[in-house]
């Protein structure tokens, strides 16, 4: 779809928002319902929200007779969720007719397992047990339980999930063995993600969503590319924020919280507040925290260094364990408007302000020093939604949003002077990156007789992206400038996405039901004529060879993709389900890929490569699973095999006799490339030549495992003891060479023991952590250290954690008081394959203090 129809589509858009406020539904009631415990007792204060195919419709808290009352409700199919003090969260789904009961009894049991409700694997509210998709659901009450640092700490404890990096920002998540763009993180259903970012060295970080803004994360595992297109290879993560109180039928409503956060490994604070309203007619919420963390300490290794850790005499971590370079601090202000426009329509506006600084990398010290002196994110986003626009219509959303993301990636280079024959070098060098986002999604829910629910609409984003570089070089830091470069790496560029999905979900009978999808993906991608970017000086034929002769002078890329899954869920019993998916997923090449032509972070001179396929991937799930009042488990299989992976190797053109020839960047007088052999025959020791590297697909890939998860509440004589945990086994193997994947880590398992009194107010939590040793790894990665290998074995370790609390609750007030000690016995570790080691033991204590 050309990009000079888009004003089209807004005016189509404007016409749907005023074409479904003019509609009045076929019919309204007032729906009742009631709250008891499962005494038969009447429980006053607790929250009611009515939602609609995921969205949320009214809100309100029952009165001291234990019931809510909500007006002027439309017919259609709704979902009533019941939080209250010292009960876990319920759902139930139900349809308002004419001539349907308008009263609802829910029963609330301390004892039973909380329900796992997600929005985000089938863009509808839905219980995990009604979707083949496996997802994992973490609620704010579940976050506080963690004192996590930062929403990528949440990775480490979920099913088939690690992490990559470390410290309070950059800590992102592995979903089935994949990271960076191959993981689609969201916000609020809207990307995140952008297409500047490096694939094998970077990825969006999840720290640009500040931690006290998080009301829940859901985490999909597989494929998501049919609901969210590019990027949803591994994973789909969708952070929920905040949002604002629901609708208030009598009367004003305020409300406000405060929380903060301390963990002592790293000294680091955290606080915020915000403040709420509702009326009839609108809700607000404001919110501002700030946040600061120091360097965080790694365990004590009593002498000795375990694998994968760095050497603490290599300058990267201080004798007494500071692991140098990786602090950070930052900032938080959000504002949210919504407005109901009447009793089936509301309109809402978002605006985050996100600031970070100061941002280290952490072990890159010294010698190479690399840091981000800030990473800033300001969003405005609007979103309207209507429901029960005629009989068959039940819902039509539109959302749009504009979002920066302008980081600063400064390092610093010092080598010492060997004298009298080298003075030293000093090379300072700052690239700030400038991404520009602008989207839009429309979708529509439709009910099509009695057994048919169909989702469907179209989505578009932009990124546009603008560096800026300088490079200054010197003997040493504090002598003249002896060369300043403003060279750009990538040029001024733009990916432009044009999409139509739909989603279908037919009911066979009460037990059996279909779901299946469609989607159809346009990109364009082009890089414009831009001053400070080349082409570096190569043979006419090996720039032929290598497709880049027209990327100094503007390039339009465009492809399509056609994506689509269908899957099953069987209710076996009225506590089993059954469910398979197959499907297909994506992820385009981006403007990094595609144009990127610099020197190498790891050495020699990379080259874009405009001619590069998207990233294709076929995805099977199967799972069981079981849930009772008592008890909730389920165990899943996935097999997912993967196409075109993108790697970067050493750039090649063919020889004169066949062979391929690897292609260098000769630098200066001195030195002969002796073609007929492919290699260098004599070279000037001061002209050393650049061997030239490019992105290409080259890899096929198999990943599959099993992963599993369990609850299971026991009623003991002081409260309830609650035995839980997940496992993970997965296997990844390159089907191209024949050998494993060396970035699978095998068995992960958390396992651990909750107890609580019977009205919840206290609690006490005892997890572990269990990482196998990862020694299915290719030959080459099993080499000495000395050879380029990691010198052995991923080792595997064992962490403990601990914690407590209390909650006070009333209809009015909450206060809650979590504390926790992770790493217990402050053991020494690193992730693994991830180059910095792992925190050591640290003390937490998070407080929420809340009127409502």
């Amino acid at each position: 779809m050309p990009v000079s129809r888009f004003p089209t589509l807004i005016l189509l858009v404007l016409f749907l928002v005023c074409f479904s406020i003019a509609q009045t539904p076929a019919g309204q009631s007032s729906l009742t319902i009631t709250v008891k415990d499962s005494n038969g007792a009447v429980v006053p204060g607790a929250t009611v929200s009515v939602a609609s195919n995921g969205q949320l419709f009214r809100q309100t808290v029952t009165n001291q007779n234990g019931v809510a009352v909500i007006e002027k409700l439309p017919e259609g199919s709704y979902q009533v969720t019941v939080k209250a003090k010292s009960f876990p969260i319920i759902s139930r789904d139900f349809s308002l007719t004419a001539s349907s009961p308008n009263m609802v009894d829910i029963a609330l049991s301390p004892g039973s397992v909380a329900e796992t409700v997600t929005v985000t694997a089938t863009r509808g509210q839905v219980t995990s047990e009604d979707t083949p998709v496996p997802v994992s659901v973490v609620n704010r009450e579940e976050l506080d339980l963690k004192g996590l640092n930062t929403i990528g700490d949440v990775f480490r404890t979920l099913p088939g999930t690690s992490t990559v990096n470390e410290g309070a920002f950059q800590t992102r998540p592995r979903i089935r063995g994949l990271d960076s763009n191959r993981v689609l993180i969201l916000v609020d259903g809207e990307r995140l993600n952008n297409s500047r970012t490096s694939t094998e060295q970077s990825g969006v970080e999840t720290g640009l969503v500040e931690m006290s803004q998080v009301d829940s994360v859901e985490v999909v595992r597989g494929s998501g590319s049919v609901l969210y297109g590019t990027d949803a290879l591994g994973g789909t993560v969708n952070i929920i924020t905040h949002d604002t109180p629901g609708r208030r039928d009598h009367g004003y409503h305020f409300g406000a919280i405060f929380n903060t956060f301390y963990s002592s490994n790293e000294n680091g604070r955290r606080g915020s507040v915000a403040i709420n309203g509702s009326n009839k007619w609108m809700a607000f919420r404001l919110s501002q925290s700030m946040e600061r963390f120091d360097n965080y300490f790694t365990g004590k290794t009593d002498g000795k260094v375990p694998q994968g850790i760095l050497d603490i005499n290599a300058g990267g971590v201080t004798p007494d364990g500071e692991a140098l370079n990786s602090q950070s601090h930052g900032s938080d202000s959000n504002a949210t408007l919504r407005f109901f426009l009447n009793d089936t329509n509301t309109l809402k506006f978002n605006y985050d302000r996100r600031r970070a600084g100061n941002i280290g990398s952490a072990l890159l010290f010294e010698t190479f020093n690399g840091f981000f002196p800030f990473s800033n994110r300001d969003k405005v986003s609007g979103r309207w939604d209507s429901a029960a626009i005629t009989k068959n219509l039940q819902r039509l959303s539109v959302s749009a949003f504009y979002q920066t993301q302008n980081r600063n990636f400064t390092n610093i280079l010092t080598v010492g002077p060997v004298l009298p024959f080298f003075p030293g070098f000093y090379q300072f060098s700052e690239t700030v990156t400038d991404t520009k986002t602008a989207g839009l999604d429309l979708q529509s829910d439709w009910v099509l007789g009695s057994r048919n629910n169909l989702t469907a609409g179209f989505s578009f984003f932009r990124d546009t992206n603008n560096d800026r570089r300088i490079i200054n070089s010197s003997s040493t830091a504090s002598a003249p400038i002896q060369r300043s470069d403003h060279s750009k790496s990538v040029p001024d560029a733009s990916l432009t996405n044009f999409a139509g999905f739909a989603q279908d979900e037919f009911r066979v009978n009460r037990r059996l039901k279909f779901i299946g999808g469609l989607r159809i993906d346009n990109f364009k991608t082009k890089a414009q004529s831009t001053n400070g970017f080349s082409v570096p000086t190569l043979r006419p034929d090996q720039i032929e060879a290598l497709g880049i002769g027209a990327l100094g002078s503007g390039l339009n890329v465009s492809n399509t993709a056609v994506t689509g899954d269908v899957g099953a869920v069987f209710k076996a019993t009225r506590n089993i389900s059954l469910s398979a998916r197959v499907g297909r997923s994506f992820r385009t090449p981006n403007i990094f890929e595609l144009f990127f032509t610099d020197q190498g972070s790891v050495g020699g001179f990379v080259v874009g490569n405009p001619s590069l396929k998207p990233e294709t991937g076929t995805n099977f799930d199967t799972s069981v699973k079981l849930r009772t009042s008592k008890f909730a488990g389920s165990v899943t299989y996935f097999n997912n095999n993967y196409k075109n992976l993108l790697a970067t190797q050493e750039a090649t053109t063919p020889g004169p006799h066949g062979q391929q020839c690897p292609v260098f960047i000769i630098a200066g007088p001195g030195t002969v490339f002796d073609a007929d052999n492919c290699n260098i025959v004599s070279s000037n020791p001061r002209f050393a030549p650049v061997q030239v590297f490019q992105t290409v697909n080259v890899a096929k890939a198999r990943i599959q495992g099993v992963e599993a998860e369990l609850e299971y509440p026991i009623k003991i004589r002081l409260g309830y003891l609650t035995p839980y945990g997940n496992f993970s086994y997965l296997r990844g193997d390159n089907t191209d060479r024949s050998e494993p994947l060396d970035f699978i880590s095998p068995f992960r398992t958390n396992a651990g023991v909750r107890w609580n009194n019977y009205g919840k107010s206290y609690y006490f939590d005892y997890s572990a952590r269990i990482v196998a040793t990862q020694r299915r790894l290719s030959t080459a990665f099993l080499l000495p250290a000395n050879q380029g290998g990691n010198g052995g074995p991923e080792e595997g370790f064992v962490t403990h954690n601990i914690a407590g609390g209390y909650y006070y609750r009333r209809e009015k007030f909450n206060l809650s008081i979590n504390l926790g000690v992770s790493n217990l016995f402050n053991r020494a570790y690193s992730e693994q394959f991830t180059f910095p080691p792992a925190r050591g033991r640290s003390f937490t204590i998070g407080t929420t203090w809340e009127i409502k």
